[in-house]
């Protein structure tokens, strides 16, 4: 089961933690120019719209992170389920439907709820299937 955290509601000790582990996730902040971007955007967040920023765990342990913009703007959803384990993609994602739709924005939760549907067709996770992809594909190489 994972732990979904709002990143607005964190104790400075605990942004200073996401910020020395945020690369373990592929989320780094490395300079200070990007710290004051993502603390400027985080300021902007709000308890009942737009933008989101939340960091999942499971067991106490960051590894990974729905940040949903909006409707605006050219990036609306940036997360990284996709490179999590099968029941871990499917949970990042039904989170952040009903996350959307919480917030009034069916438009996204639609967005969500297409990948959620994707991966349970697919009966894996995107990572699961990238690997088989290319273990065919090397088999194959392999074979000729």
């Amino acid at each position: 089961m994972l732990t979904f955290r709002n990143m607005r509601e964190m104790t400075k000790d605990e942004m200073k933690a996401f910020f020395q582990e945020g690369k373990k996730i592929g989320c780094a902040v490395h300079t200070k120019v990007e710290r004051q971007e993502l603390l400027e955007a985080l300021s902007r967040s709000k308890e009942t719209g737009f933008p989101q920023f939340v960091l999942v765990y499971e067991k106490d342990v960051l590894m990974g992170f729905l940040f949903i913009y909006g409707e605006e703007g050219h990036t609306w959803i940036i997360h990284n389920a996709d490179e999590k384990t099968y029941e871990q993609e499917k949970e990042m994602l039904a989170y952040g439907r009903d996350l959307c739709k919480k917030l009034g924005s069916e438009k996204l939760a639609k967005c969500f709820q297409q990948q959620l549907e994707e991966v349970e067709c697919m009966g894996k996770s995107h990572q699961e299937a990238r690997i088989a992809w290319i273990e065919e594909n090397n088999r194959k190489k392999k074979e000729n």
